[in-house]
């Protein structure tokens, strides 16, 4: 009996052993696993750490290329505003110039008529473009249309008037028209003389030869003539 004892004991002793190296290896095993877990985990944290700061830095070189793209656009808008601006500063002075000249070309050719009839024609121009007087009292004859002529001691024009519309001068101006075109059709008075209700502007011929006065009264061009200097 001490003998089967004794072998149960031993067996009990064989199976105790067994047993705790199995409880070693799962216990290893379970350790193992987790940290395989932890390196995995770990893995993927670093992993998603460099994923989000490569996003980052794309997102920040994007922000800084749209920076300076913006920063091109508006550079280069401020330098289109600035040329306009140039451009159209150069087209002003050339528009200023252009006027100038064709100021100065207007007054240097300017010649001095009504209708056509010049001061310094003959009695025979005269009778030729407007037919015989009305009335004749010495030197003055006075047309059917409201044209007065006033000949000199050679039977020439010596001046030419009208109080109506009927008549015309090189630059489209007439009696009846508004006292602030002359300045637009004919540029600066050479002379002007203020009178009641308004002024009388003067103009020299081209050839400084004859003069035409334009009297405008109220804003209104009244009586417009025409003589040799």
């Amino acid at each position: 009996m001490n003998r089967a004892l004794a072998v149960l004991m031993l067996a009990a002793m064989i199976l105790s052993v067994g047993c705790g190296n199995q409880a070693q290896d799962a216990a290893k095993d379970a350790q193992q696993k987790v940290e395989q877990s932890a390196d995995a985990t770990k893995d993927a944290a670093n992993k998603a750490a460099e994923d989000a700061a490569n996003k980052a830095e794309d997102m920040k070189s994007d922000a800084a290329a749209k920076v300076d793209e913006a920063k091109n656009a508006s550079n280069q808008a401020a330098d289109d505003v600035a040329k306009k601006a140039e451009d159209m500063k150069s087209n002003a002075a050339a528009k200023v110039d252009e006027m100038a000249t064709d100021m100065t070309s207007m007054m240097n050719e300017r010649v001095i008529a009504l209708n056509g009839l010049m001061p310094g024609a003959s009695v025979e121009d005269v009778q030729a473009m407007f037919g015989e007087a009305t009335k004749v009292e010495g030197n003055e004859m006075t047309f059917a249309d409201g044209l007065k002529v006033v000949l000199d001691g050679a039977n020439k024009v010596k001046s030419i008037s009208t109080i109506v519309d009927a008549f015309e001068t090189p630059e489209g101006m007439y009696v009846g028209a508004s006292e602030y075109s002359l300045n637009d059709n004919c540029g600066p008075a050479d002379s002007v003389r203020k009178i009641a209700n308004g002024a009388e502007y003067e103009y020299n011929s081209g050839d400084k030869k004859s003069i035409v006065v334009y009297k405008a009264e109220n804003g209104i061009i009244t009586e417009i003539t025409c003589t040799l200097k």
